[in-house]
């Protein structure tokens, strides 16, 4: 990463915000927050998503993005070029101009820019998967997914200092010039890192960290025990709970996790209203000192 920080530059840390890609998140309602964020002197870097998108256009290109069982057990899904032209179509081209378009419409200058916009999102191509099928184990050499290994915060810096929200979301770019696939959270959570940012808000389509998935009542309000949380969570939320982690251990001091459709999503999480508050435990961020 990048040691340039918003400490460096002397400015207040930023805020990151990650608008999920679900069905159900309501960019507008998240931008109306943005956009007072930054009337109030808040620097604020947006990362989108775009799940929903990318498989919205997939199918209506007759497309699909396979599963495949790892020889661990996981599963993912696998992009190839020809699935993440498409993706980068959808997420680029789609919802983060959408983004851009919504903090236009309340005076706020959005950037759109894309993880190989100025190499803002550096990464390393992971490599072939070990993958189970039919009962045997196979190599996958046509996955194109990266991890963020450097972020361009000189850049980003500069765009805030001029007044802009930079609207950031996958692909990234290898050193080599690859495009490749990264988890949108783990973006959010890299830029958070590298920036030295004072929060990292993530909303999506669910409240915040639920013990019981099917009832939003039990709702987790903070958590500094991050091995319990993971075992609380499931689906995408174990992934956003990584992301957090990442950011945790990076140093930034607290990620929130809650729903884009409340009234002031960003705010009322900030002011821990809404969604659940994660931080590292005393003793973790003691052993770290």
């Amino acid at each position: 990463m990048s040691a340039a920080t918003s400490q460096d530059r002397g400015a207040r840390p930023p805020l990151v915000v990650k608008i999920g890609g679900a069905a159900g998140v309501d960019l507008d309602n998240v931008c109306l927050d943005v956009a007072e964020l930054t009337r109030r002197g808040e620097h604020v870097v947006v990362v989108n998503g775009g799940s929903d998108a990318g498989d919205g256009l997939l199918k209506a290109l007759s497309m699909e993005r396979t599963e495949a069982m790892t020889a661990s057990g996981n599963v993912v899904r696998l992009t190839n070029a020809a699935t993440l032209r498409v993706l980068t179509m959808a997420w680029v081209g789609d919802v983060n101009k959408r983004v851009v378009i919504s903090l236009l419409a309340q005076n706020v200058s959005g950037l759109g820019l894309c993880g190989a916009d100025g190499r803002l999102l550096l990464a390393r191509r992971r490599p072939p998967l070990k993958v189970q099928e039919a009962g045997r184990t196979r190599i996958e050499r046509e996955h194109v997914a990266g991890e963020i290994t450097e972020v361009n915060t000189r850049l980003l810096g500069l765009l805030l200092e001029q007044g802009h929200v930079p609207v950031v979301c996958p692909p990234a770019v290898t050193v080599d010039g690859v495009l490749v696939n990264v988890d949108a959270d783990q973006a959010a959570a890299a830029i958070a890192t590298a920036l030295g940012a004072r929060a990292l808000v993530m909303l999506s389509n669910v409240p915040g960290l639920l013990e019981d998935p099917k009832n939003p009542a039990t709702l987790v309000r903070w958590s500094d025990d991050l091995p319990r949380a993971m075992e609380l969570a499931t689906g995408r939320m174990r992934y956003k709970l990584e992301a957090a982690r990442r950011a945790l251990t990076g140093g930034v001091p607290v990620v929130h996790v809650s729903g884009a459709g409340v009234p002031r999503p960003v705010l009322s999480a900030l002011t821990c209203e809404a969604g659940t508050k994660l931080t590292l435990s005393r003793t973790v961020v003691d052993a770290d000192a």
